[in-house]
């Protein structure tokens, strides 16, 4: 026999279908961070009340929460690359209109929130086809590299659009960022109109109908106590770390001697954190059990928060916010991965849909939340309570730990659920 060694893949890169929907979601991811940036500090200049600061988050992230389940459905049910299409020109299309309005100066705070709602529906479309189409454009030797791939795409998005954002409303202002935000959507548009052609067949399911197949995951979240935890500990840290998200660019607003570029690289410094972070992960997980990294990094970021609510010197602030990021992708990561190590194959899509469900649904209600206290309490005090919170839930949700054993549904209950799939 034969113990010749496999050969390494050289790269997920090198398959065109890949490196089409990967150069086309980068292009996306980036030009919705800059938008966020954007809309951000475009809502601190029509309006003072931090509730209608703070919604602008939660517009960003409710589409996810409203249809994250669906579009899972729709992902294993069509044609992939059409519904990936259909979101990237929905998101131009809602650029260009909203860019024509901002130049007509037919802007206020409530149609800022309405536009910030639809390109977030376009977003949340196309993740769940986007993440199942990788393992169709790629062989399975490649299919780990490629999944790392995607988090550096998505990471690297999230420390360069902030910063790029900032600069360009510190040099040219606001207006110019959502002109730069048109023209990422039409460059994602174009790279998977002229790239993206499956060598292999699309994985398509059977069709169900949506309201049962949606229930048929939330059943099986629910019947494991392993997946229960994960949601509880996420629902937690989420809410909780929403705040600092949400209030940001009031931080920034209020720091003497930052502004625009401020808040923006505010952002960059969690975004370049959480790449960073994302790469040393891997080794680090080799000498930390995962309910302890989860508690670490919850921990880490209240002491972010703490810092961004009461330190005045930017220097300081921009250091806790790279590992405010770490913390973030390390929590997010690991209970991410954790979840989706309890999953069979059969109802792996619906049941993400569930957790991504449940992180952006976190997101925009810890918005709302804070956004409410803030313009009771003032952005310090509100930090302050969010901040405690996140130090306080390892101890809280002790029940709860993250760990990566499976915990498989009784045979006759996963047998009602696939017979109701």
């Amino acid at each position: 026999m034969s113990s010749t060694k496999p050969q390494p893949d050289p790269g997920p890169l090198r398959y065109r279908p890949f490196r089409a929907i990967w150069m086309a979601m980068l292009a996306a991811s980036l030009g919705a961070w800059v938008q966020n940036v954007g809309a951000a500090w475009l809502m601190t200049s029509l309006t003072t009340s931090p509730v209608m600061i703070a919604l602008t988050q939660a517009a960003t992230t409710m589409p996810a929460f409203l249809l994250g389940m669906p579009a899972g459905v729709l992902a294993d049910s069509m044609d992939k690359r059409r519904l990936l299409l259909a979101a990237h020109c929905w998101m131009l299309v809602s650029s260009i209109f909203f860019y024509v309005l901002l130049m007509l100066d037919a802007i206020d705070p409530v149609r800022l929130l309405i536009f910030t709602f639809l390109l977030g529906s376009g977003s949340a479309v196309s993740v769940p086809a986007w993440q199942s189409s990788t393992a169709e454009a790629v062989p399975r030797s490649a299919l780990l590299s490629a999944i790392a791939l995607n988090g550096v795409a998505f990471n690297g998005a999230r420390a360069v659009g902030p910063a790029l954002a900032g600069a360009v409303i510190a040099g040219i202002g606001s207006y110019a960022v959502f002109a730069l935000t048109t023209g990422l959507f039409a460059v994602a548009v174009t790279i998977f109109l002229l790239g993206y052609k499956p060598e292999k067949e699309q994985v398509v399911s059977k069709q169900e109908r949506l309201v049962s197949a949606m229930c048929v995951g939330v059943r099986y979240v629910l019947g494991c106590g392993v997946l229960r935890g994960h949601l509880v500990r996420t629902f937690t840290f989420v809410v909780s770390a929403s705040a600092l998200w949400a209030l940001l660019p009031i931080v920034a607003k209020n720091n003497p001697g930052l502004g625009g570029g401020g808040y923006g690289t505010m952002l960059g410094s969690m975004g370049a954190g959480a790449v960073a972070g994302g790469i040393a992960l891997g080794r680090v997980r080799r000498f930390l059990a995962l309910n302890t990294l989860v508690c670490g990094a919850s921990v880490l970021f209240g002491i972010t928060t703490l810092i961004a609510a009461h330190v005045q010197y930017s220097a300081p602030v921009y250091l806790s916010l790279l590992v405010g990021g770490a913390a973030w992708i390390t929590f997010n990561s690991t209970v991410s991965s954790a979840f989706q190590a309890t999953l069979p194959a059969w109802v792996r899509a619906r049941a993400l849909a569930v957790f991504l469900l449940t992180f952006q649904g976190s997101m925009a209600l810890g918005a709302l939340i804070w956004g409410v206290c803030a313009d009771h309490f003032g952005v310090s005090k509100t930090l302050t309570a969010a901040a405690l919170l996140m130090l306080a839930g390892p101890l809280l949700l002790r029940r709860h730990p993250v760990r990566m054993e499976a915990e498989l549904m009784p045979p006759s209950t996963m047998m009602e659920s696939q017979g109701g799939s």
